[in-house]
Protein backbone atom coordinates (compact mmCIF):
# COMPACT_ATOMS: atom_id res chain seq x y z
CA UNK A 1 0.00 0.00 0.00
CA UNK A 2 2.73 1.89 0.66
CA UNK A 3 4.08 1.88 -2.56
CA UNK A 4 1.07 2.98 -4.41
CA UNK A 5 0.74 5.63 -2.03
CA UNK A 6 4.27 7.03 -3.38
CA UNK A 7 3.50 6.24 -6.66
CA UNK A 8 -0.37 8.44 -6.23
CA UNK A 9 1.67 11.32 -4.72
CA UNK A 10 4.54 11.52 -7.41
CA UNK A 11 1.49 11.70 -10.09
CA UNK A 12 0.20 14.29 -7.84
CA UNK A 13 2.97 16.22 -7.83
CA UNK A 14 3.77 15.59 -11.85
CA UNK A 15 0.21 16.91 -12.61
CA UNK A 16 0.27 19.82 -10.21
CA UNK A 17 3.41 21.33 -11.90
CA UNK A 18 1.97 21.19 -15.58
CA UNK A 19 -0.10 24.08 -16.86
CA UNK A 20 -3.62 24.33 -16.78
CA UNK A 21 -4.15 23.11 -20.43
CA UNK A 22 -1.81 20.22 -20.31
CA UNK A 23 -3.45 19.65 -16.75
CA UNK A 24 -7.19 19.40 -18.70
CA UNK A 25 -5.60 17.41 -21.44
CA UNK A 26 -4.35 14.83 -19.02
CA UNK A 27 -7.40 15.05 -16.37
CA UNK A 28 -10.83 15.00 -19.09
CA UNK A 29 -10.48 11.76 -20.61
CA UNK A 30 -9.86 9.76 -17.12
CA UNK A 31 -13.11 11.56 -15.79
CA UNK A 32 -15.12 11.14 -18.97
CA UNK A 33 -14.35 7.70 -18.52
CA UNK A 34 -14.96 6.93 -15.15
CA UNK A 35 -18.56 9.81 -14.96
CA UNK A 36 -19.40 7.36 -18.40
CA UNK A 37 -18.67 4.27 -16.24
CA UNK A 38 -20.97 5.70 -13.26
CA UNK A 39 -23.94 6.38 -15.58
CA UNK A 40 -23.91 3.49 -17.36
CA UNK A 41 -24.03 1.46 -13.99
CA UNK A 42 -26.73 3.91 -12.67
CA UNK A 43 -29.33 3.40 -15.92
CA UNK A 44 -28.21 -0.28 -15.58
CA UNK A 45 -29.73 -0.22 -11.77
CA UNK A 46 -32.79 1.90 -13.03
CA UNK A 47 -33.47 -0.44 -15.91
CA UNK A 48 -33.34 -3.53 -13.94
CA UNK A 49 -35.42 -1.72 -11.35
CA UNK A 50 -37.84 -0.61 -13.52
CA UNK A 51 -38.27 -3.88 -15.32
CA UNK A 52 -38.93 -5.24 -11.80
CA UNK A 53 -41.49 -2.87 -10.32
CA UNK A 54 -43.41 -3.53 -13.69
CA UNK A 55 -42.94 -7.64 -13.23
CA UNK A 56 -44.60 -7.69 -9.75
CA UNK A 57 -46.90 -5.09 -10.40
CA UNK A 58 -49.96 -6.71 -11.13
CA UNK A 59 -51.84 -5.66 -14.68
CA UNK A 60 -54.84 -2.25 -14.55
CA UNK A 61 -58.16 -3.74 -15.28
CA UNK A 62 -60.54 -2.32 -17.23
CA UNK A 63 -63.15 -1.16 -15.28
CA UNK A 64 -66.12 0.22 -17.76
CA UNK A 65 -70.02 1.39 -16.46
CA UNK A 66 -72.94 0.87 -18.62
CA UNK A 67 -72.89 4.41 -19.57
CA UNK A 68 -69.13 4.50 -20.95
CA UNK A 69 -70.15 1.14 -23.43
CA UNK A 70 -71.63 2.73 -26.23
CA UNK A 71 -68.29 4.92 -26.96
Amino acid sequence: MGGFLGWWDGVELWLTGLPFVLQTVVVMPVVLTLAYGAAAALDAVVDGGTKLRAHLRPPPTESTTEGEEGR
